[in-house]
Order: structure tokens, then C-alpha cells, then sequence
């Protein structure tokens, strides 16, 4: 078949005919839009991707592309059967991202008219879900179903095409194999020094590779409390803890997220500016091009800003789009002798609120499309491997010694975690070689040992000890101390003790229990978990609130039954003396909190805080 074109077409919009590949899973039959279907071809030989998730196969070589290919079956959740003389590929592409999505059998191309597509309902036997599914067709009388699939939706990972997950891994199985290969050489030079260098920004650093275990892509960390401002949380890496470091607030810059935000709000900003004059202009009736200051600043920026997150550069596609729209509309107004007014408001004016739109719409998906982006440099420092976040990792690179120089003179901009300095290029290339050990102090990485951290804490309170987070010491509690981690919910501030909290971790994507309690959100999926999530606004009768940055959950373990229990705002971890916890008033009715669910009223700051402690089983009983 010959390819169609590179977006994913709607299929049951427009009332014309669509024809559909079909295709057999089992007994039940399915389709794609014959649009969407690149080729059909046998099932090529794989190499296996380690860790990727169960329903991909592997990759595959179709005439020089990379092509991942996924099971179908295990995609829906069907039991995988071994290949026969029918089974196929069906080469789909979305985006301009081909994948192979393998099938069973394939049928025939058919025709379906509108008249034969409904919408499908919410569940279809065979475990696909209407996330997968376009519409449903009837044929021959109803006797024959076919279920016509989005292919988007199946060859996302995550939110992520498939193909762009799996280039990525390669691409940092690649550098990782490039960094085994080199610290293992057994003809290492002395005189060359082997680096790996990542960017913050404009600017290139580096660390030695004797420091670098591995590159990882970043995933959403769980939060500790009481920690310093460039620890994000941690992450689990084959059973090991690792904290994790932004290495931009460390080295005292804004977060990436931060700084491509301020950046498209730059852009826009003057955009507006310059909009508003050109609008003046034309109502004046003085269409004299004011030159294309504010477009010039659009065009530098999509044209300079480069992302893997695929909602990123769909809505800098639409800038795009839409700018060269104002551009078109804009020649025709300088061009017209009469009617420019009725040309600019026709042709201009609706594409420029179409690029402020979508400039708009990206500020407010940075945040959670950027980490797509960074990666997680795992170094090993005193002893211990932090995961320093970065904005991308860019290559294994041997740089002779005489290349490198010392850094300045320390002065008040000078820092001893610069190394030295590598002049690659001429000197047009510099990379600021980094001490992992120089970082962060020792004692810091002390306390940011998860063998002397969160855990730890929580696992002393539970026999009765409490730790020093300087020295990671333990002495037996006094009666008189407890630890509570407090948060707040509106202007109340509530404490839970540390024994009961396993982790806190921010908000993730929650999905909805049919027929469960009202303050039961949903359930999550924490590291192959499944935990349900309590609303504590709900739970208490409180006012709603959106959730924002600031909202977080705390998981709760009881007894080895974990629950999560979303608040507004974390704010410390608590050492409260038991003189100042005192049993709630007979006829209290705290912020809507009803005496049953608290256990004391904890006095800190001499009296000037009044925290609410919670009787976390009463909280979470139905």
C-alpha cells in the first residue's frame, strides 16, 4: 500500500463513505481507517527493548526505519497467542510516526457509509475500552460488528507516541552502552579524559564518566518533607532509593519550566504589543506596515524551541500555523486601495487570537509536559548516587587533557564545583566539567540518604525511636516527643503521625471507582500499586478546591493497607512534645472536622500554631 498521508483522519465526521482495513483479534473483528495504514507485512524479526512495557514486542528494521511493534492482543488486555501463517502487521501511521501494531489475521478492506457507524459505548467485551475505539459498525444486518479503532490512542505510551518513547530509550540505551564500553576499555589513555555532558539552558556542562552510572528518563518523583529546596523527592531504580536533585535550583537558576514559560510569555507579550499598533494603524486608516517586530519574535521562537513532548510541539505547530496565517492576511491589507479594515478583520484578526490561544495553552502544559524532555544523571557522590535532573543529556564525548583548563581564580562568582574547563571547537565550545563530590556537602548527602531519610524516620517512629537527620543516630523516643507531618486544608492546619505516612507524592491522574463513596476521588497506580484516594476537603465537608501545584498526597499505611489521602499543601515535619497535645474539647467542631475523626489538639510555636491531629483509622473508615 502506499502511504496517505501523516495525520490520523477521523473516522465517522464527514457524512461520506470511509474504508476501513478489518482485522481479526480472536473472534472479534476490528478496523482502521484505510488512511491510517501505512503497509501490511508478516511479522519481521524483533530485538527486544528491556523494561518496556509488556504489550511491545520489540523494534524492527522496515527498510532502514526504526519500527516498534506492539501486540495487540496484550494492548487489550487478551491473551498473547504464538504466531500462525495469518498473523500480520498492520504498519500504522499517526503523526508522521509509523508503528507496527500486530494482529491476528487480516480480513478485507471494506466500505462503511455514516448511516452504518454509531457511537460506541462505554465498554466492549474483550477488554477495549471506548478510549480505543472511534465507532462501531453494523453490518450485514447487524449480524456482523466492527469495531473501528483510533489508532492514536493505541500507539501512545503514557500520553507518548510509542515511537517517540522508543527512539528515546534507544537513544540513552545507546549513550549507555557507549559509557560501559568506554570505562572498560583496557586501553584507557591518561591523557584523554572521558566525559558525559548534558545542558542547562544555553549552557553545556559536564561530569567525568568515573562519576556517571547511568542516564535515565525522568519519572514523576515521591516527595519527602523537610528536605532542601533543590531535592524534588526520589525515585526507585532496581530496588535502590535515589534522591533526586534539580540541578538548576542546586546551582541557584530557575527551573527549566520556569524559564521556557517566562520565555513563550515573553513572545506573546510583545506579540500583543505589537498587534494592538498594527490594529491601530489599520483603523486609522494609515495601513502602513509597522515593520514585523512582534512576528519576528514568534518566528525566532518556533523556530528555536525544539521539544520531545508531542502536546508541546502540536501547540507550537499551531503558533506557526497560525502566524503565517497573520502574515498572509496582513500583505493583503498593505496591498488594498479600499477595504482594508473589512480584509484585516476577516483575515487577521481570528488567526492572531488563534496564535495568543495557543501560546496560552503551551505556557500552561509546560509544567507537565517539559519533564519529557530532562533526564536523570545518576552520579555517585560520598559514597552515595544522587539523580541530578538536567535539561537533556547530549553526548559521550574523549577530551584530550591538554584541552581542559583550570577554572578562574575563585572569586564571588566563582564556584568549587567547576572542575575545569573544556575548549572544544577552536574554543568556540566550552563545557563546565562539574564535581559531583563538590555539589552537595557531605553532610547534606548525608541527610539525603535514604538509608538515613523519610523512610528511616518513619521506620524508627514505628519502634518507638526517634533519629537525628544530621547524624542519622537513633535514641530511644521519649514518652514526651511524637513526629507529625502537618498540611493544610483551606486556612486549617492538620497533623498525621510520621509512623502512619509511607511517602507523600504530588497528584497523579486518578481514575473513578463506580458506585464508591463520595470522597473517594479515584484509585492510582503507585509503582505498580494500586492505591485509593480519599479527598480530605470531601471527607471533612469542606469547600471545593482545584487542585493546584501546592495539593499533594500523603499515602497512608495502616496495618499494610495503603491509602492516599489528598490534602491542599504539605507543610513540615513536626516534633511535638506531649505536654502541649491536649484532648479536644467535648463540642468541637474544627474547620467542619468532627471530633470523631481527631485524636488531640497539638500547641506549637508556644500557643501560636493550633494543629489539628487526626485519628487517621476513623478518617479512612467507611
Amino acid at each position: 500500500m502506499a502511504d496517505r498521508q501523516t495525520s490520523t483522519p477521523a473516522l465517522g465526521g464527514p457524512a461520506q463513505e470511509h474504508q476501513v482495513v478489518t482485522f481479526f483479534l480472536g473472534d472479534e473483528e476490528f478496523g482502521f481507517d484505510l488512511r491510517s495504514v501505512h503497509e501490511i507485512i508478516r511479522q519481521p524479526s524483533l530485538c527486544r527493548i528491556p523494561m518496556a512495557p509488556d504489550y511491545v514486542e520489540g523494534i524492527a528494521n522496515l527498510r532502514g526505519t526504526v519500527l516498534p511493534i506492539l501486540d495487540t492482543r496484550t494492548r487489550f488486555g487478551m491473551k498473547r497467542e504464538a504466531d500462525t501463517d495469518g498473523t500480520r502487521v498492520l504498519v500504522v501511521d499517526v503523526d508522521g510516526h509509523k508503528t507496527g501494531l500486530r494482529v491476528d489475521r487480516v480480513r478485507q478492506v471494506v466500505r462503511l457509509h455514516p448511516s452504518e457507524l454509531e457511537a460506541p459505548p462505554a465498554v466492549l467485551r474483550g477488554g477495549v475500552t471506548s478510549d480505543y475505539l472511534r465507532s462501531v459498525a453494523k453490518l450485514d444486518g447487524g449480524k456482523r460488528i466492527v469495531m473501528a479503532l483510533d489508532p492514536r490512542a493505541i500507539c501512545a505510551v503514557e500520553g507518548v507516541a510509542v515511537a517517540d518513547a522508543i527512539g528515546a530509550e534507544i537513544a540513552v540505551a545507546d549513550r549507555l552502552r557507549t559509557v560501559d564500553r568506554l570505562r572498560s576499555s583496557d586501553a584507557a589513555d591518561p591523557s584523554v579524559v572521558q566525559l558525559v555532558s548534558f545542558r542547562l539552558g544555553d549552557d553545556e556542562f559536564a561530569f567525568s564518566m568515573a562519576q556517571v552510572r547511568e542516564i535515565l528518563r525522568v519519572e514523576r518523583p515521591s516527595e519527602l518533607p523537610d528536605t532542601p529546596d533543590y531535592v524534588i523527592g526520589i525515585v526507585t531504580v532496581r530496588g535502590s532509593i535515589l534522591p533526586v536533585v534539580d540541578l538548576r535550583t542546586l546551582l541557584g537558576l530557575r527551573t527549566l519550566g520556569a524559564e521556557v514559560i517566562a520565555d513563550a510569555a515573553r513572545v506573546r507579550t510583545g506579540f500583543r504589543a505589537w498587534f494592538d499598533a498594527v490594529t491601530a494603524l489599520v483603523h486609522d486608516h494609515t495601513a502602513t506596515s509597522p515593520g514585523a517586530i512582534g512576528m519576528a519574535g514568534v518566528r525566532a521562537w518556533h523556530a528555536g524551541f525544539s521539544t520531545s513532548s508531542p502536546v508541546l510541539m502540536s501547540l507550537v505547530t499551531q503558533v506557526r500555523a497560525a502566524g503565517d496565517h497573520v502574515d498572509r492576511g496582513l500583505q493583503q491589507v498593505y496591498a488594498a486601495t479600499n477595504g482594508a479594515s473589512e480584509i484585516f478583520a476577516s483575515g487577521v484578526v481570528p488567526f492572531a487570537a488563534d496564535l495568543q490561544r495557543a501560546m496560552i495553552d503551551f505556557e500552561s502544559r509546560v509544567a507537565a509536559c517539559i519533564s519529557e524532555d530532562q533526564r536523570l544523571v545518576v552520579v555517585e557522590s560520598h559514597g552515595t548516587q544522587l539523580a541530578l535532573l538536567v535539561d537533556r543529556v547530549r553526548e559521550v564525548l574523549k577530551v584530550p587533557q591538554r584541552l581542559i583548563t583550570p577554572p578562574p581564580a575563585r572569586s564571588k562568582a566563582g564556584t568549587s564545583e567547576v572542575a575545569g574547563i573544556a575548549r572544544l571547537d577552536e574554543g568556540k565550545r566550552l563545557i563546565m566539567i562539574l564535581d559531583a563530590d563538590e555539589l552537595v556537602r557531605r553532610d547534606a548527602i548525608a541527610s539525603l540518604d535514604p538509608s538515613g531519610g523519610f523512610d528511616e524516620h518513619a521506620r524508627a517512629a514505628r519502634e518507638g525511636k526517634t533519629m537525628d537527620r544530621r547524624t542519622g543516630e537513633g535514641d530511644p523516643a521519649a514518652p514526651s516527643d511524637r513526629k507529625f507531618v502537618t498540611f493544610r486544608l483551606g486556612e486549617g492546619e492538620y497533623g498525621i503521625p510520621i509512623e502512619q505516612i509511607q511517602e507523600i507524592d504530588r497528584t497523579a491522574k486518578l481514575t473513578k471507582i463506580p458506585r464508591s463513596a463520595e470522597y473517594v476521588d479515584g484509585i492510582t497506580n503507585l509503582r505498580g500499586e494500586i492505591i485509593p484516594v480519599v479527598n480530605a476537603r470531601k471527607r471533612f465537608g469542606l469547600p471545593f478546591k482545584e487542585v493546584d501545584e501546592q495539593t499533594r498526597v500523603l499515602i497512608l499505611d495502616l496495618d499494610g493497607a495503603k491509602t492516599g489521602l489528598l490534602v491542599d499543601s504539605v507543610r513540615e515535619v513536626l516534633n511535638q512534645a506531649q505536654r502541649d497535645i491536649a484532648q479536644p474539647p467535648a463540642s468541637i467542631v474544627s474547620g467542619g472536622v468532627d471530633k470523631q475523626y481527631i485524636s488531640g489538639i497539638a500547641k506549637a510555636d508556644n500557643g501560636k500554631r493550633m494543629i489539628v491531629l487526626l485519628e487517621v483509622a476513623k478518617v479512612l473508615e467507611d
